[in-house]
């Protein structure tokens, strides 16, 4: 986790990436705007806008609180954006079929890795990716019968399109949680499960370096893990 003492490599104006072609006004765009595939009616040349914010995990929309100066930095890639005071980002990014960045958070929460598949970029919801400071992480897993390891990865899963039932091969993991019920009021609430808007493995073994997330019809979705990280993916499924 980086500190304010060290120089940014990133430089965020607005809440716009320096490489939009055309950097739009994103503080104007609702806060459910769709993200787009825009190859001509959209702010990029070619390719892809993925945009979607990092909040605290106790944010809501009465009491907002999104994390801002998290550097996401693609991996493989030249993709790259600073999050704004509200904790937005965007990016153009080539058409593939996922998406891997680096998430170097500001000095007061964790850093993690961000992946994303294009039917989520895609999919109609805002993607949503939430955090903590390592305070509210350690009484975020007491409050669920759970003790916060620092040295292990968490994966935390966004479900952009409908929800199910999940599970998590290659790492041995606690208790599964997961948050529903907020949809319009942003105030989710956490139960042991395994379906939810979000669904969290708490604790994970990292040394494999990468698990599966599996329960969809669009999966398994492997993903990196590394200790002491949060792995944010966000993935998308529709059932017929």
């Amino acid at each position: 986790m980086r500190t304010h003492v060290i120089s940014l490599v990133l430089v965020s104006v607005a809440a716009c990436g320096d490489n939009l072609e055309v950097p739009p006004p994103i503080d104007a765009r609702p806060i459910d705007a769709r993200p787009i595939d825009a190859a001509v009616d959209g702010p990029c040349g070619m390719g892809r806008y993925l945009t979607g914010e990092l909040v605290d995990i106790d944010s809501t929309n009465a009491a907002f609180v999104g994390v801002a100066d998290a550097e996401f930095t693609q991996r493989g890639g030249t993709a790259m954006d600073a999050t704004s005071p509200n904790g937005r980002f965007e990016m153009c990014v080539p058409s593939t079929t996922s998406y891997l960045f680096d998430v170097n958070a500001p000095a007061t929460h964790g850093d993690g890795i961000a992946y994303f598949e294009a039917e989520a970029i895609g999919g109609g919801r805002t993607i949503s990716f939430r955090t903590w400071t390592p305070a509210r992480a350690q009484t975020f897993y007491t409050e669920r019968g759970l003790t916060y390891d620092p040295t292990k990865a968490h994966v935390f899963v966004f479900a952009a399109g409908d929800v199910s039932n999940l599970t998590l091969s290659g790492g041995s993991h606690g208790t599964v949680q997961a948050a529903n019920g907020g949809e319009t009021t942003g105030a989710y609430t956490w139960a042991a499960g395994a379906a939810g808007r979000y669904v969290l493995f708490p604790n994970v073994d990292a040394t494999a370096g990468e698990v599966m997330v599996i329960g969809d019809l669009s999966g398994p979705h492997t993903v990196p893990v590394a200790a002491g990280r949060i792995t944010f993916v966000a993935a998308f499924w529709v059932f017929l």
